[in-house]
């Protein structure tokens, strides 16, 4: 299911570019990577799936991963973007080794509109995002405050981030709270759910092979916010996630 609804993003980014006039202009890189999410979910292994590696812009449109919209600001400093991006958190019962796991709903993944605003420091990037679910999934909002900077070594890249994620009290509860009736389903306590914050680190590293390829490597740490550590759906204190892919610069 997940691979189906990544394939019709590429599908609906390439039709975008299709539609766009010639004057837009475009530049950038496109390109396809592996990631693997662990949303510390009991007794269920990380996700892994494919995700397109895309970070282009045009003067008035943008494409970056699983992300496309508008900009309402752009200048040398500072942005204001508007975009639909698909979400890609999600949880499968039947992908759980523990039995009571099994007994629960799934939770599927949704899509988002967000409102982002960049401020380039001058020594690294600064952004500010905040969306809502409008798939009608979890009926939620998240908003995602980072800083990071790119430290050039020759061909290869070091790129440092940290940040926060907040996330709602239905986003949560969507995926992570546990209903009445499910509790009585799996014997899993009833859990609600309020909304949470939730820091992380990521660490991104790429190699310039040549003027046009090359390829990337990454690993993020986030901390649980206590909001979902204390759900019985729940094991970890920290989920990780890694991802590797190839891109290509026009």
């Amino acid at each position: 299911m997940k691979t189906k609804v990544l394939s019709l993003c590429a599908v609906a980014v390439a039709g975008a570019f299709a539609a766009a006039p010639a004057a837009a202009a475009f530049s950038g890189s496109v390109g396809l990577g592996v990631h693997a999410y662990d949303l510390g979910y009991k007794d269920t292994d990380a996700v892994v799936y494919p995700i397109p590696a895309v970070n282009v812009e045009s003067e008035h449109f943008y494409f970056k991963g699983l992300e496309a919209g508008a900009f309402l600001v752009k200048t040398d400093r500072h942005r204001v973007m508007l975009g639909v991006s698909y979400m890609p958190w999600s949880f499968d019962a039947s992908d759980s080794d523990d039995a009571q796991m099994k007994r629960l709903d799934d939770r599927d993944a949704s899509f988002f509109a967000n409102a982002t605003y960049t401020f380039d420091t001058g020594f690294g990037l600064l952004s500010a995002s905040l969306g809502a679910d409008i798939s009608g999934k979890s009926k939620g909002m998240m908003s995602d405050v980072f800083f990071m900077k790119r430290f050039a070594f020759g061909q290869f890249g070091i790129t440092p981030q940290v940040g926060a994620i907040w996330t709602s009290e239905k986003f949560n509860d969507y995926y992570y709270g546990v209903s009445h009736a499910e509790a009585e389903r799996s014997h899993i306590g009833a859990y609600s759910a309020d909304a949470g914050i939730s820091p992380y680190v990521r660490l991104m590293g790429d190699w310039q092979m040549n003027n046009n390829w090359s390829l990337y490597a990454e690993t993020s740490v986030r901390a649980l916010s206590k909001e979902i550590k204390d759900s019985p759906m729940v094991e970890d204190d920290a989920v990780v996630g890694f991802g590797v892919g190839v891109s290509y610069r026009f």
